[in-house]
């Protein structure tokens, strides 16, 4: 693996001469939130590394998608994949980047999804160690790690003036070689100081919660009266799944167009509305906010598992961070793991 090292003032640099030939995605703050957004002006838009953005995943997946529109003469017209532009995403959190790896196998099913994949296959990522986690970080319990590679491109750890660089892919290599007056080879020490780093961030994580046979017990416990003591709290607002970077629920919506067109639309759904799992008949087999936060808990860490082998979460905490009545993720499993 090659390993270089970046100079802090050197990104702009580095951004800008890629602007030409990607679309460049960043973490940029914004009203005191930290977005990732697309970085139009690298010369006087600074990216915000030293926080978490809100959420990456509509880079790939867009949370509003026009499908294809149509006429009253059943004229139908698709936008093609194949015009999608490639695009670089920058500062990277190692969770979000592993949190792609889990969703790919979803988009790539019995019926391929060519936008995502077409998105997926043309973006590039760069990512930016969690040297420091936030305090509601829990990736070692599922798996990842705060200086995870998965998933990744490139990835900068930050050594204080300085960014060591390790090339994970070819299209990291790429990258390097039109960009390489910017970069220099790492020494021993730099490399060393990046391992030291990267031990004390993995040890530094405040939260975490042994989640072996969680997918066992969960199998025997549906229903266990825990689930309705579990609930109490949620108000079913939904901001747990719209910031999580693993969560894929979608509805398909009809919009009207000028001239006598309309278009289909897929829009980010939440498995916690009740309008959800709402049948036209009027039935629904999730009446209540238990059977909805049972069945996310379910999904991320049984369902997953059993189709496709791991847990369908990387433990990046933003829905204990931003829940408006502190539902707890972690709480909430431990309390699974005592219905055992």
């Amino acid at each position: 693996m090659d390993v270089f090292v970046l100079q802090k003032d050197s990104i702009k640099d580095f951004l800008s001469s890629l602007s030409t030939d990607y679309l460049l995605w960043a973490p940029i703050e914004k009203d005191g939130d930290t977005l990732f957004q697309p970085l139009l002006d690298c010369r006087n838009n600074s990216p915000d590394l030293a926080n978490q953005a809100k959420i990456i995943k509509h880079t790939i997946f867009p949370q509003t998608e026009p499908l294809y529109s149509y006429d009253q003469n059943d004229q139908i017209q698709a936008p093609d994949a194949q015009d999608i532009k490639q695009s670089i995403l920058f500062g990277v959190r190692p969770c979000d980047a592993r949190s792609f790896s889990l969703l790919d196998p979803v988009f790539k099913g019995d019926v391929p999804d060519p936008y995502y994949l077409a998105r997926r296959n043309k973006a590039l990522l760069i990512g930016i160690a969690c040297t420091v986690p936030f305090a509601n970080c829990f990736c070692t319990s599922v798996g990842g790690n705060p200086c995870g590679q998965e998933g990744l491109d490139l990835l900068c750890t930050d050594l204080g003036d300085r960014y060591l660089v390790a090339v994970l892919s070819e299209k990291g290599k790429e990258i390097i070689n039109k960009t390489s007056s910017l970069f220099i080879a790492a020494s021993a020490e730099d490399i060393k100081q990046g391992e030291e780093l990267a031990q004390n961030a993995e040890r530094s994580i405040k939260r975490r919660i042994d989640l072996a046979g969680v997918t066992d017990t969960l199998g025997r416990i549906f229903e266990h009266p825990v689930w309705k003591k579990m609930a109490l709290k949620c108000i079913g607002c939904g901001i747990c799944t719209y910031t999580c970077p693993t969560c894929y629920c979608f509805d398909m919506q009809d919009e009207p167009m000028a001239k006598k067109r309309g278009r289909r639309v897929r829009v980010w759904d939440s498995c916690m509305y009740k309008e959800y799992t709402l049948h036209a008949s009027g039935h629904n087999p999730r009446p209540t906010r238990v059977e909805r936060l049972k069945n996310r808990i379910y999904h991320k860490f049984k369902f997953n598992v059993d189709t496709f082998g791991t847990f369908g979460c990387v433990g990046c905490g933003r829905c204990i961070t931003l829940c408006p009545v502190n539902e707890d993720i972690i709480e909430n499993l431990i309390a699974v793991k005592g219905a055992a």
